[in-house]
């Protein structure tokens, strides 16, 4: 079954480090990033200093060109461009099964909530943050069960298409972007969006209804 860790990571050439550093009180969370054109990592932020958040994006050295694709109540989503090299998870560890189930700000740094298949996954990611100067530090850490997070049940493109396409209000009603908005962000075709939402709606459903079944299966 593996691991679930959280980990805190800091360091100042982490991408929207400087940011969180400068609003500890606002919430950062990383929802996805794309690398079709540089690397653009989308985030959400939750408070009332979305002003602040900004001017802190504006100054950051990370990052690049923040801009705002979404407004709601209590959260805000932005687009940044991503202008340091430092990877909050390396694709060496993610090669050796390490999944990232949630990463948010804590006023420091990031805290990443992942999934290992072994404890010797998480102690090669633990090498690499002291190697390239990242503070890495485990806060909890026990055995997975079946029942942490129903998002295994996406891939990372159907996450992808799905966080894009709620924050950016493409199941509002009436819709506030289309599917060519969506291709433009993500600079593939329209089939290509098209595609993606109904094979990830379609995997939302199957597995929903299946945990249904399960759950009134009185064996």
């Amino acid at each position: 079954m593996g691991f679930v860790a959280e980990v805190q990571l800091v360091s100042e050439d982490l991408a929207l480090v400087p940011t969180i550093e400068a609003g500890p009180d606002v919430t950062i969370r990383h929802e996805y990033e794309t690398a079709s054109d540089g690397r653009l990592l989308f985030v959400s932020v939750f408070g009332d200093e979305c002003s602040a958040v900004e001017s802190a994006m504006v100054a950051d050295h990370t990052v690049s060109d923040p801009t705002r694709v979404a407004t709601f109540a209590n959260r805000a989503v932005y687009r940044v461009v991503v202008d340091t090299d430092l990877e909050l998870v390396p694709p060496c560890c993610s090669e050796q099964g390490l999944f990232v189930l949630e990463r948010t700000s804590n006023g420091r740094g990031w805290l990443a909530r992942i999934h290992v298949p072994t404890r010797d996954v998480l102690s090669s990611f633990r090498k690499y943050c002291r190697e390239h100067g990242i503070s890495f530090r485990v806060t909890q850490l026990r055995e997975s069960t079946a029942t942490d997070d129903d998002t295994y049940i996406l891939t990372d493109r159907q996450r992808q298409i799905l966080s894009l396409a709620y924050y950016a209000g493409y199941y509002d009603i009436p819709r506030r972007v289309s599917q060519g908005d969506l291709a433009d962000q993500l600079d593939v075709s329209t089939s290509a969006v098209s595609q993606r939402l109904r094979r990830a709606v379609s995997s939302l459903i199957a597995t929903t209804l299946e945990h249904d079944h399960t759950r009134s299966d009185p064996d």
